[in-house]
């Protein structure tokens, strides 16, 4: 497998773990909403994960249920908005394989950096930013995306296990029809 073929399966399993997040963020959503998935998945769908962040946040905010957990997600939503970045570099980029100061040659993924439109350029004469990720960086974006992803699994399943079982009220309709003594 070349390096080349070793950043596409980086980036595959990146946008993989995005996408479990995002779908976890929305399963704890709707657990926490009145609201029925299908007008909660319509809404969410067409939002980029941006704009899904202050989706979620307000959702938490507004629950009852979760304010155990309120300085946890503070830093969550925080660490939810660094990946934004990291995200929007990956995913709004190009990969280029190059060779600098000596060292073999190796893939990168090159980032779109607002307000410049010589970020490639920057790349070619090595000025690299953030907007500049390795295998090894790709690798490691990833893997907090899934730490974030399991957080909010585990503060929904901690929900879960902490919630009232529901029971419905006994129904004494007519059915079935009491039988008349004789």
């Amino acid at each position: 497998m070349t390096p080349l073929d070793r950043m596409h399966i980086a980036l595959g399993d990146f946008l993989t773990e995005m996408g479990r997040l995002e779908f976890s963020m929305l399963l704890l959503g709707e657990m926490i909403s009145e609201e029925p998935m299908e007008a909660l998945f319509e809404d969410y769908a067409e939002r980029p994960f941006g704009k899904k962040i202050p989706w979620f946040e307000g959702r938490c905010n507004a629950s009852k249920a979760l304010k155990p957990y309120k300085s946890e997600l503070t830093k969550l939503y925080a660490d939810m908005r660094a990946l934004k970045t990291k995200r929007n570099y990956l995913v709004h980029g190009e990969t280029y394989e190059a060779s600098f100061r000596g060292h073999t040659r190796a893939p990168y993924r090159v980032g779109v950096t607002p307000d410049n439109v010589e970020y490639l350029d920057d790349f070619d004469h090595q000025k690299h930013g953030e907007n500049v990720f390795d295998i090894e960086q790709v690798k490691a974006t990833t893997a907090d995306c899934s730490r974030l992803k399991e957080q909010v699994i585990r503060i929904r399943l901690e929900l879960i296990g902490s919630a009232e079982p529901y029971e419905e009220a006994p129904d004494d309709g007519d059915w079935p029809v009491a039988a008349k003594a004789s």
